[in-house]
């Protein structure tokens, strides 16, 4: 007479490991193609803010040169205008970036050495 049998228990532990196994390996995969997904919605709004941006500066450089009855000047304004914009942007970024480094540097825990004697 057998009290307990092994071979079930073993058979039945090994098919639950493997189910849990695969459980995890669906639920990984289900996060990949989450994050796919968002990195394509994130690209698609990128490539039509980019396309807005190209026509509306294209057409503000048109707009100028009327303006200015000038074949090149409107599109030298523009052009002017997002060089400083991006001078300027790059100028806050290397001052908030300073600013980030100054705060790590403060916020660092101070070790002191032990005194030998």
């Amino acid at each position: 007479m057998k009290i307990l049998e092994t071979n079930g228990l073993v058979d039945n532990l090994y098919k639950y490991v493997q189910t849990n196994i695969e459980i995890t390996k669906l639920e990984v995969q289900e996060r990949i193609e989450e994050g796919i997904q968002k990195i394509i919605v994130v690209l698609i709004i990128i490539l039509i803010a980019a396309a807005f941006s190209i026509f509306l500066l294209l057409t503000l450089a048109l707009f100028l040169n009327e303006k200015f009855h000038s074949q090149y000047l409107g599109f030298l304004t523009v052009t002017g205008l997002l060089l400083v914009g991006g001078i300027a942007s790059f100028i806050w970024w290397k001052n908030a970036e300073a600013k980030d480094s100054e705060l790590d540097v403060e916020s660092a825990p101070v070790e002191l050495e032990a005194e030998e004697e």
